[in-house]
Order: C-alpha cells, then structure tokens, then sequence
C-alpha cells in the first residue's frame, strides 16, 4: 500500500474503501472475512475509531469511519497491512493484495451521513448478490436493522438515534430508510474519493487546508474541493500573456491537469508544458530539486471511481 494520508482532523467522518489489487478477490472464504472483522474491532481499539457501517465484498470493502483523532492514515496502514499478511500467509501467496491507495471521501456529516451509510450496506443489492441488504450476512445492515446482535466495533447508536428515541421505532425507520434508496448522484458523491459536502461545509474544508496545498500526500481531490469550473478560469483571456497566466493558475492553484487545460484550450499538451516551465522559471510555486532546477509535480489525478 503506498501513501494514504488524507485531510485529516478530529472528529472527521469518512467512506473509506479498498479493492483488491487488479479487481482480484480479497475474501475467498468467511474464515478470510471473520479474519478481517477481527483486525478491524483491535484497529478500532487501538485507534480510537468509531465504526458506522461496514461492508464486505467479493474484491472491495467499504467502511463508516469516524476518526476522534486525526489517524485515519495510520489505521489504514495497519488494517490493510496486517490482513494482507495474514491472508498471502494463509493462501501461500506473495505480493500485494490491495491496489494501490485505499480510497476515502470526506463525509459531511450534517447533510450525507445517513446516505453515506445507506450507501455501504446497499452495495451487495447494487452488485446483484441478493435481492435485500437484510440478505447479505457480510454488512452492518442487520445488526443496524435489529436482525442480529451487531459486533461489538460497531457503534449503531448514532444512525439508530437519527430516527427515533426508543430502539424499535428507530430500527423500523432505519429499514425503511435504506429500503428507499439513495439518489444515483448522491451515490457518486459517496464513492468519489473527493469531499462530499454542501457548501458550507467545503468552505470549511477549504479553510481548514489553506496554505497547505504544497502537501502531496492530501490528494489532488480533496486539496482541490469546491474550486471553480476551469471554464470560469481560462475562458475570456485578453491576449498570450493572460491565456498563460490563466493556465499556470488553473494548474497550480486549483490543480486542474495540464491535460485537462490543453483540452479546453485546443491545444497541445506540449504547448501547455512549455508554459507551465517558463511560468514556473519565473515564480517561487514550483518545487525545485536539489540541483535548484525547477520541479513539475505530476498532475494527474488518482482514479477512484471505477465500477466495481
């Protein structure tokens, strides 16, 4: 696994999720899944997380993680670390078992939490693996639901607590809930790997990484939420000298690809890196190596919305 640092912040809430290294299977047995569950209830421990939902696939799993410290990155490493050992162990296997970064999208609590976890203990019905959550024994959905006694990483009061008082009102509620669905969007959203939030809240977010989007490791995605359309940036230029200003900008102050921005221009991707050269070779943005050259960091974005 490489690196997996995310924004992180006390409190923070997110949809995490891991598939194995070219779409193979992670779980080949339930002895490989109750394996899983067992190091993610003493990753929580040790770690202080609360877990809110939770689903195990064929090749991929998904997670509610509430951090109470900023730690997901290094509870992250542990779960997948430890559960790759011990699965190439048990199946006599070497290399690596996940596919590169986990993923995780930043959750806004106040407008997605329960979508979020409506989202997770629906992806077997969306898989076509049965035909209702309460028919998949590998998610939280019946433990949430009142079906069976939930395990004891599981913190079931927060989403229970969102519909009622007294426990089976709230359970009824939550089933109907889930029962509902969620809007295709605001699925997108959840499985992004970017922010998920409304304005206010990625406003917050923004604040929160100002001046820190010379950190590498935060992806592209999250340092970059709730950044202008690139049209609002390049379109309207006056003359060669705006339009070059306009694509450094789009580039390294919203993190926009050099791609992306030889695309909307009509122009060639080499055209669009001489640019970002000379335009570096005049600012102080730019990185440099120990040689005092300047430095173009990579702009192409991790994909973490393929299908599953």
């Amino acid at each position: 696994m490489t690196r997996s640092l995310r924004i992180e912040f006390p409190g923070a809430l997110y949809h995490v999720f891991s598939r194995g290294n070219a779409k193979q299977s992670i779980f080949q047995s339930d002895e490989d899944r109750k394996r899983f569950l067992a190091i993610l209830g003493a990753v929580v421990d040790r770690h202080n997380w609360i877990i809110h939902a939770y689903c195990l696939m064929g090749n991929h799993f998904h997670l509610l993680v509430e951090t109470p410290d900023p730690n997901l990155s290094e509870g992250m490493h542990l779960l997948n670390g430890v559960y790759a050992q011990t699965y190439n162990q048990e199946h006599d296997r070497v290399g690596h078992l996940f596919q590169g970064r986990y993923g995780a999208t930043l959750i806004d609590r106040e407008e997605y939490f329960l979508q979020a976890a409506c989202y997770i203990v629906l992806n077997p019905v969306k898989a076509c693996k049965v035909e209702h959550p309460s028919l998949y024994r590998w998610s939280s959905y019946r433990g949430t639901a009142g079906g069976e006694k939930p395990p004891t990483f599981l913190t079931t009061n927060s989403i229970l607590l969102c519909f009622a008082q007294d426990l089976p009102t709230a359970q009824r509620l939550y089933r109907e809930f889930v029962d509902g669905g969620i809007d295709d969007e605001v699925s997108k959203k959840i499985e992004s790997g970017r922010v998920c939030g409304g304005e206010e809240f990625l406003a917050r977010m923004q604040e929160l990484i100002k001046g820190k989007r010379e950190i590498k490791d935060i992806p592209r995605l999250q340092r970059y939420a709730g950044r202008p359309h690139i049209a609002q940036i390049l379109d309207g230029w006056r003359d060669l000298e705006d339009r070059n200003g306009r694509i450094f900008k789009a580039v390294h102050e919203f993190g926009y690809t050099q791609k992306e921005a030889a695309d909307h221009l009509g122009l060639a991707g080499s055209t669009v890196s001489e640019i970002i050269k000379g335009s570096c070779l005049r600012s102080s943005v730019c990185d440099r190596d120990g040689d005092g050259e300047p430095k173009i960091e990579d702009t192409t974005p991790l994909a973490l919305n393929d299908t599953w």
